[in-house]
């Protein structure tokens, strides 16, 4: 009976830890990483993403536009705010954003646009500075090369009203 009573303990043990995870597959067997999307902000070795995309949730009573956002520990201390990323991971812990650990990260180099002195990243790093409080989508960045300026529309996806930032960036 002892024997049966320890197998069981061991058995429920081993299950426990895949209950934190959200039941999404986020690193599918054909190898596209579980996110894609912009670090918005570095903090304590953390990285966080938001999804570029936005999903719409309302035909099932959800919202019409959700970012993904999860907060990455395992990151490359290279990777900046305002670097765009694809991420590969497992688990998440559910809370908004996520929190989980990178498996591997890839930084896909951002353009610089013909007249720019900035890339699109550390065009919107700079952005990303001034507004550094907030979960932010990224709504657009463009250049344009007659005011020798880049606007960035970021999207605060934490508060109710979701209030958007325009911001002009000088290209220096």
């Amino acid at each position: 009976m002892k024997k049966i009573i320890i197998s069981v303990f061991i058995l429920a043990l081993s299950v426990f830890p895949s209950g934190c995870s959200t039941g999404d597959v986020q690193q599918p067997p054909d190898g596209t990483a579980g996110i894609e999307g912009y670090v918005t902000a570095v903090e304590g070795g953390r990285i966080l993403v938001v999804s570029s995309e936005a999903q719409d949730f309302s035909s099932t009573g959800g919202v019409d536009e959700f970012y993904n956002a999860i907060w990455f520990s395992n990151a490359p201390d290279s990777i900046k705010a305002g670097d765009f990323v694809k991420v590969w991971f497992d688990a998440v812990a559910e809370s908004y954003p996520g929190q989980s650990e990178a498996i591997h990260v890839e930084v896909v180099q951002g353009q610089k646009p013909e007249g720019a002195s900035l890339s699109q990243s550390e065009a919107l790093n700079k952005a990303l500075r001034i507004h550094d409080q907030g979960v932010y989508a990224v709504l657009s960045i463009s250049y344009n090369q007659e005011t020798d300026k880049w606007n960035i529309r970021l999207k605060d996806v934490m508060v109710m009203d979701e209030k958007e930032y325009d911001i002009d960036i000088e290209d220096e």
